[in-house]
């Protein structure tokens, strides 16, 4: 009886499906799949999910992958699994260019199981001919035996991608893309796959470039056909404004990983303003390329700027933080270390238990807003990469002083800045009303380097605020505390006349702040908006006591002193012109160190188009 049952196992064995471990492909065959290789996962590093049930779960070939595949038609289905789970249908499924499945399912019914590759062969091969932008689902329907059972096979090579599960009537990510990619490829046949699809991606290039300068930028290229790349293969022309003014060749050998291009083109002669800079495929091996797509990014050209006052440190800071006091002391060194520092403390609740008396729903927004993840944190500038070039914050307990001085003269680097930030206020004891004036100048072309959406933000801080910090004390003293943001955290606009800007603010002034040690912080940003990190930098910044006033702010042409630039700057310039009168400093409008007929020409020009030539 044992034999006769044993024998009955050797002969059902030998009906099985036998695991295939190595695809021979024909000449006008290729595999499809996030990895192409017979790898698999090793027994006991499967995944498991749903027991005793039909689950559907698929993998999405992504356009790039699909492009070498278009025209051709899958013929058959390869599923790799680490455990025995009967497989029983595999199937296709559109994805559109915004990432969604369509319902024009096509599927072939199967019966394997066995551990290892499992080939379907498929009695009707469905024909890849689908929209640019699209992808293709590609999956299989399988029952996991026991609880215990691993079945599902993911190997970690190549680019990975998520796997899905379709459950109550939608696909999720279930996660085994920890493990790698799904063990699901498809054989393609096709008699004439493409030798090349060379694209250009992610060009890239400094927004803001002196006039002279070489501006710098990159793109991706990367080779989806059949045939090798080599380096040299390819050029690129490099166009600036329509016009070709270099050509580059792929300088490493391009396959389907992005590789990086970088290149520089001079801006001398080159106009201030926006211009466009394109890169284009030019030829392949020697073969002009007809119609290729271009890649194109802008860029501005300035032709001065100004030196950078101060540097804004936001840090972000909580009474109930047990290591903010170190992040404190290190930002205090750096001031230290450096005199071009307005730092500005910024008060949130980590312990809800224990409120902080100085948290305000201002501060709250600005944490929301500037993307906070714990304390003690700053953000520098506001200037994405302290960290990563994804954050703006950082943990400012374990940044030393000496490495944020470093990431400051980065910022200083990256570009001059574009306004000069003037403080000036008063402040009346009695009625404690405080009148506080930000003015300054600007670049002429102040909307293309900042943008026309710019914002001045003014803080008034208080220092000397003695109140229990954790692991700092119950005397610990609070500076630099944010006490209020005037009109909003968001800022407001520039009040510009010309090349100018003048915005007055009024604020009473609470009884329980001492107005001896308040402080005004102004400063000039890109505006705040939610997931915007990377667009946000601060060009120039500025803090003085409540009450004092910076020096008199020398406007451009304002001859007369009046702080406006008007009909009445001309007469008063000609008249110093023709009796010998000293004129005022506004009065050298064409920035040459002397007041002469020349700035005659430049005053008119200025009143005339409401901008300063250069």
């Amino acid at each position: 009886m044992i034999m006769k049952k044993l024998l009955l196992l050797l002969m059902a064995a030998m009906l099985l499906p036998l695991a295939s471990r190595a695809v021979t492909l024909e000449p006008n065959q290729r595999v499809m799949g996030h990895y192409t290789s017979d790898a698999l996962a090793t027994t006991g590093w499967g995944q498991a999910f749903l027991y005793d049930q039909v689950l559907p779960i698929a993998t999405d070939i992504t356009p790039d992958e699909l492009a070498l595949f278009q025209g051709g038609k899958i013929v058959a289905f390869r599923v790799g699994l680490v455990e025995t789970a009967p497989v029983s249908r595999v199937f296709v499924i559109p994805v559109d260019a915004n990432g969604r499945p369509t319902s024009d399912v096509t599927e072939w019914s199967c019966d394997v199981s066995s551990v290892g590759w499992n080939m379907i062969e498929l009695a009707t091969p469905y024909e890849i001919n689908l929209p640019d932008g699209y992808g293709l689902r590609i999956g299989f329907d399988y029952v996991q035996y026991t609880r215990t059972s691993k079945p599902i096979s993911a190997v970690n090579e190549g680019t990975v991608y998520p796997s899905l599960i379709y459950r109550n009537n939608s696909w999720m990510n279930y996660g085994v893309n920890v493990r790698g990619n799904l063990s699901v490829q498809c054989i393609v046949e096709n008699d004439n796959f493409p030798q090349y699809i060379i694209k250009v991606q992610d060009l890239v290039s400094r927004s803001n470039v002196k006039q002279g300068d070489e501006l710098a930028f990159s793109f991706t290229a990367r080779n989806l056909g059949d045939a090798a790349i080599l380096a040299g293969d390819v050029t690129f022309d490099v166009s600036v404004d329509g016009v070709v003014v270099k050509t580059i060749s792929n300088p490493e050998a391009l396959g389907f990983a992005p590789k990086t291009i970088a290149g520089s083109v001079n801006t001398d002669g080159m106009g201030g303003g926006m211009h466009t800079i394109a890169v284009s495929l030019a030829t392949i091996k020697g073969e002009p390329v007809e119609n290729p797509a271009t890649m194109t990014a802008t860029f501005n050209v300035f032709e001065f700027g100004f030196s950078r006052q101060l540097h804004l440190i936001e840090q972000f800071t909580s009474t109930t933080c047990t290591w903010c006091p170190t992040g404190t002391n290190n930002i205090r060194q750096l001031t230290e270390m450096r005199g071009d520092i307005a730092w500005v403390a910024i008060h949130n609740v980590q312990n809800s238990s224990k409120p902080d008396p100085f948290r305000t729903a201002q501060a709250d927004s600005l944490m929301n807003f500037e993307g906070l993840t714990g304390w003690p944190e700053a953000s520098f500038d506001r200037t994405a990469g302290i960290e990563s070039s994804n954050s703006i914050m950082g943990s400012i307990a374990g940044i030393s002083p000496s490495n944020m001085s470093t990431f400051l003269d980065y910022v200083d680097g990256l570009e001059p800045s574009w306004a000069t930030v003037n403080v000036n206020s008063t402040f009346d004891p009695e009625s404690r009303q405080a009148v506080i004036t930000i003015d300054g100048e600007t670049v002429p072309n102040f909307e293309e380097c900042m943008g026309g959406d710019a914002k001045l933000t003014v803080y008034i801080t208080e220092d000397g605020l003695v109140y229990p910090q954790t692991s700092g004390g119950s005397d610990y003293v609070h500076n630099n505390v944010l006490r209020q943001a005037l009109v909003s955290v968001k800022g407001v606009a520039l009040n510009k006349t010309g090349n100018t800007y003048k915005n007055v603010f009024s604020y009473t002034i609470p009884e329980a702040w001492d107005a001896d040690n308040l402080n005004i912080v102004a400063f000039i940003s890109r505006p705040l908006r939610s997931n915007a990190l990377t667009d946000l930098r601060v060009t120039n910044a500025n803090k003085r006591k409540l009450g004092e006033f910076d020096e008199v702010t020398v406007v451009r042409g304002d001859v007369d002193g009046d702080g406006k630039v008007t009909i009445d700057d001309l007469a008063e310039l000609v008249d110093c012109l023709l009796t010998g009168e000293a004129a005022s400093q506004g009065a050298d409008c064409d920035l040459d160190g002397e007041v002469s007929i020349d700035d005659v020409a430049a005053l008119v020009d200025f009143l005339l188009s409401n901008a300063w030539g250069e």
